[in-house]
């Protein structure tokens, strides 16, 4: 392909160009060479420059039709051509050659990262198999044993619940995996709906907005929110209706999460010492998220509040 551009340019200045190609004849080479070197394989850039500067000596330089120059002017002007062609060719090809190594490498980094996906979304489908397995247990451990002891069984399937739910929200993201709230809270929220709500005149609403958080910090989160739906679902509407509110926002420098309740409000707070366990665990998991619990009472119900440093749940 090098051998038939280099004879085409020739071919047209000797053919159609007349007398300009006698007075320039280097030029109409250089476009040959810069793209022979950057498009076909390499050392082409350099052997273009060769049979350029052969075909303008035999057809082009006197005497004519000969490959030998004798006008010392000439001679020069060739010479500059081939040492300008072979420049040319070198920054080309060390170009090329860059080129091809970046794609290569963007290749088997891109391949990598595929490769990295795959494991993640193994691991969490392994992980949300196992998870599975528990909360099947805990349910049929629960079925026969006594009411109180059922509760607790109940609870702690829904708390491997939680967990496992992060598992199914999980991006990666370079070097780290992240959650979702917007859709990682609704799906809690919906579950909440099916399990703690189905057969109560409770309405549970979620608005949550869409932030990218860590999986260290999502898991607490949810427990958190799981504590207190079910806490409220427990205390707060004795033979009433009402509506629980799960609220997830950014407020400045902090994520603020409100579940708030209409109902006839609570005697213990997160903080009392006659607060259960799930009080308890809720002060736990705020404490992971670099805050704290925080009752406000409200004229209907009650509200659990916490705050989150931005800075500390990404």
């Amino acid at each position: 392909m090098t051998v038939a551009l280099v004879a085409l340019v020739a071919w047209i200045q000797y053919s159609w160009i007349g007398d300009a190609a006698f007075r320039y004849p280097f030029l109409a080479y250089f476009p040959i060479i810069f793209i022979t070197g950057a498009f076909l394989d390499r050392g082409n850039g350099f052997f273009a420059t060769v049979l350029s500067a052969l075909a303008v000596s035999y057809f082009f330089m006197e005497p004519r039709y000969w490959i030998d120059v004798i006008n010392r002017s000439d001679q020069v002007a060739l010479a500059l051509f081939v040492v300008i062609g072979f420049a040319i060719s070198a920054v080309v090809e060390a170009l090329h050659t860059g080129l091809v190594s970046l794609a290569d490498e963007h290749a088997r980094v891109s391949e990598a990262v595929r490769d990295r996906e795959v494991l993640l979304h193994e691991l969490a489908h392994r992980t949300r198999n196992d998870f599975a397995n528990v909360v099947t247990l805990l349910n049929l451990q629960a079925r026969s044993a006594n009411a109180e002891a059922r509760e607790a069984l109940t609870s702690a399937a829904e708390r491997v619940q939680t967990i496992a739910r992060v598992h199914r929200r999980l991006e990666l993201r370079g070097e780290h995996v992240f959650v979702d709230t917007k859709s990682y809270i609704g799906e809690l929220c919906a579950d909440l709906r099916l399990s703690r709500l189905a057969m109560r005149p409770i309405a549970i609403e979620c608005n949550a907005e869409s932030h990218s958080i860590s999986l260290e910090k999502a898991v607490p989160l949810g427990l958190i929110i799981n504590e207190s739906v079910t806490n409220a679902t427990k205390h707060a509407f004795p033979q009433r209706h009402g509506s629980i509110i799960v609220d997830f926002r950014q407020e400045g420098e902090a994520y603020k999460l409100v579940v708030a309740d209409d109902g006839v409000g609570q005697r213990n707070g997160p903080e009392s010492g006659k607060a259960g366990i799930g009080n308890r665990l809720m002060g736990m998991l705020a404490a992971q998220l670099g805050s704290k619990i925080e009752v406000e009472p409200r004229s209907p119900g009650t509200a659990i509040v916490v705050t989150i440093p931005v800075k500390i749940a990404n």
